[in-house]
């Protein structure tokens, strides 16, 4: 959900003004959220609230009526009519606003009926609906194959596989038919946003090749971004500036979805985490250090790193917790075990400890491992027990 309003931010300063420059500036003060966010933070309300997505919308976008780039002509009839009924329109509207109920629901079928009200509110073309339901299946089928991609192609294959083999979609795409081409139907976005999706290596990349092709840039983004927060999360370097851009009220709203207990999402997340956890408790308890080639096993392998993507770690070499807790705490168990009751953030321990696996993986030898680099490993990874049972 917050990856669709991250693209949405980064993609609104070139939707009248297209780019094809791959290294485009991000954020800058020419940037803010459009009609792609308000309409996303509306859904997630009504999921949040069991409210209807119709009445959801409306009172949102009458509560922000001059977005960055407005609202298209019909969807502001809507927005200011006392009485407002579906248009029979199929344009991608309908998708970027869907995210949340991707990562919401955990039954198939809710998603596509909860996509299907979603859209059908306004967007109640065969179309419009196809479009919503694509994404927010593909959405939620990201998360389940998470670690399969970014362990290599097949997984990419297989979500591209599933999401095409529903909607039928040709996403056998040449960039030169699609650049600098504005298309704001579901028919001519959708297909592209996978197609995206399915050349990208992460999450940046993939905002950045939906913005510079130079098309319906921030909703191109909002849609690319929700799929794409789904497979490799966001980066802690790109969320909090984005967030700034944002008003009190949709911070309030993104906070509690990304808190719930009834968000599919969440749950995953957090059985994710305890298996991890347990996991690597185990090892290092009973597997780390018992020879030097424990050592070297996991350090060389790249399982434990593909585990925190997929959870959603960042490997910010450290950086987040010695900010916090001091450099000594990061580099011995003696300082961290004076503060680690300190340590309160699950999200700044997963960052910590696929740091320190990178570091010995790319710029130290596993051979300086020792039994300290298991105590230390072991400390926070205990602490990360304790945390999630709170």
């Amino acid at each position: 959900m917050l990856g669709a309003i991250i693209g949405d931010i980064v993609g609104s300063r070139w939707e009248f003004n297209p780019t094809n420059n791959h290294w485009f500036e991000l954020l800058s003060d020419r940037n803010s959220f459009t009609d792609d966010t308000i309409c996303t933070v509306a859904v997630a309300d009504a999921l949040l609230k069991g409210r209807d997505y119709g009445e959801s919308l409306h009172e949102w976008c009458r509560k922000y009526p001059r977005p960055m780039g407005g609202y298209g002509g019909r969807f502001a009839q809507w927005v200011k009519s006392d009485n407002p009924k579906p248009y029979g329109s199929f344009g991608n509207g309908s998708a970027m606003r869907v995210s949340p109920i991707g990562f919401w629901f955990e039954d198939d079928n809710d998603i596509l009926e909860h996509a299907r009200r979603s859209a059908a509110c306004t967007h109640d073309h065969e179309e419009g609906i196809r479009g919503a339901q694509t994404v927010a299946l593909t959405i939620h089928h990201a998360l389940a194959l998470r670690k399969e991609i970014l362990r290599g192609e097949e997984g990419m294959n297989q979500l591209m596989a599933y999401a095409t083999g529903f909607s039928n979609y040709n996403i056998d795409i040449r960039k030169e038919d699609v650049e600098n081409r504005f298309d704001e139907t579901c028919q001519g976005t959708v297909p592209v946003a996978l197609w995206i999706i399915s050349q990208s290596y992460g999450f940046e990349d993939a905002i950045r090749r939906a913005v510079s092709l130079g098309a319906d840039a921030d909703t191109l983004g909002a849609i690319v971004g929700g799929m794409a927060e789904a497979i490799w999360g966001i980066p802690m370097e790109l969320r909090s500036p984005a967030e700034a851009y944002l008003p009190e009220d949709m911070l309030q709203v993104i906070n509690d979805f990304y808190q719930s207990e009834h968000n599919h999402y969440v749950r995953l997340g957090k059985r994710r985490t305890t298996q991890f956890i347990q996991k690597y408790i185990d090892f290092f308890e009973n597997e780390f250090g018992r020879t030097r080639e424990s050592f070297y096993r996991f350090f060389d392998d790249s399982e434990f790193s593909h585990e925190c993507w997929a959870l959603g770690f960042d490997m910010d070499c450290g950086s987040s917790f010695s900010e916090t807790y001091g450099l000594e705490a990061w580099n011995e168990p003696d300082p961290l075990k004076a503060c680690i009751d300190k340590v309160g953030d699950i999200q700044v321990i997963g960052n910590a400890l696929f740091s320190k696996w990178r570091y010995y993986n790319h710029w130290e030898s596993p051979s300086q491992a020792d039994e300290k680099t298991k105590e230390w490993f072991l400390l926070l990874l205990h602490r990360m027990k304790d945390l999630s049972r709170l």
